[in-house]
C-alpha cells in the first residue's frame, strides 16, 4: 500500500510539474509575441515593459518573473525570429533541392506575409546603429554570421553551375543583403506600390548561369 501511495504521489507531482512547465512556456510565448508587436510599433526605446505586460495580459511583476529586463525580452525576440527564419530557409532549400536562388526568393516572398516582423527588424536595425543600443553587437554579429553562411551557399551554387561565377561570392552577398534591406524599407513605406519579390527575382535571374546577357 505504501508503494502504491508513493507511486500515486509521484505521478501527481510529475503532472503538476508538467502543467507548470506548460503554463510557463505558454506565458513566455505570449510575452515574446506581445513584445514583437510592441517593438515593431514603437521600437525598443519607445516600447515599455508596461506595454508588453498589458498586451500579454500580465502585470509588470508577472512579466519580470519571466524576463528580468527589457533587454532580456529583446534578445529573446531576436533569437526567436532568427530561429524561425533559419528553419524556413532550410525547408526552402530542401524543397528546392538546395537551389540557393529559389530559396532566397521564397524567403522574400514569405517576408511579404509578415509585415509586422519586417517592420520590427528594420526599426531595430536602424536603432542598433547606435553603439549604445543593446542590440548593436547582436546585429553586427548577425550580419557577419549571415554573410559567412550565404557566401558558403553561393560558392556551392557557383560550383554546381547554378550561379554565374564571374562575381566573387563576398560581393554578391553584400549586394543581396543591400537589396533585401532596401526593398523592405520601400515596401514598408509604400506596400501598395512595391512588391519585394518581383525585383528580387529579377536580380536572382541576373545571377543565374546563362541569363547574364539577357
Amino acid at each position: 500500500m505504501h508503494v502504491l501511495k508513493y507511486n500515486k504521489r509521484m505521478r501527481q507531482s510529475q503532472t503538476a510539474r508538467r502543467t507548470q512547465a506548460q503554463r510557463t512556456r505558454t506565458s513566455r510565448e505570449k510575452i515574446i509575441q506581445s513584445a514583437t508587436e510592441a517593438f515593431a510599433q514603437k521600437g525598443f526605446r519607445g516600447a515599455t515593459m508596461a506595454d508588453i505586460a498589458k498586451a500579454a495580459n500580465l502585470t509588470v511583476p508577472g512579466l519580470l518573473h519571466h524576463f528580468p529586463s527589457k533587454i532580456h525580452v529583446l534578445m529573446e525576440v531576436l533569437k526567436e525570429r532568427d530561429r524561425i527564419d533559419a528553419e524556413r530557409m532550410q525547408v526552402s532549400l530542401q524543397k528546392n533541392e538546395n537551389q540557393f536562388l529559389e530559396a532566397g526568393i521564397n524567403l522574400v516572398e514569405h517576408n511579404q506575409t509578415v509585415p509586422s516582423l519586417v517592420q520590427l527588424f528594420n526599426l531595430l536595425v536602424a536603432e542598433s546603429v547606435s553603439p549604445d543600443h543593446p542590440a548593436h553587437k547582436f546585429f553586427i554579429e548577425r550580419y557577419q554570421r549571415g554573410r559567412e553562411q550565404w557566401i558558403a551557399a553561393i560558392a556551392r551554387a557557383q560550383q554546381a553551375g547554378e550561379v554565374r561565377a564571374d562575381i566573387p561570392p563576398e560581393t554578391l552577398v553584400v549586394l543581396m543583403f543591400a537589396m533585401m534591406d532596401g526593398l523592405q524599407i520601400q515596401w514598408l513605406l509604400e506596400p501598395e506600390k512595391i512588391n519585394m519579390s518581383e525585383p528580387f527575382r529579377v536580380m536572382m535571374d541576373m545571377l543565374r548561369v546563362g541569363k547574364k546577357n539577357k
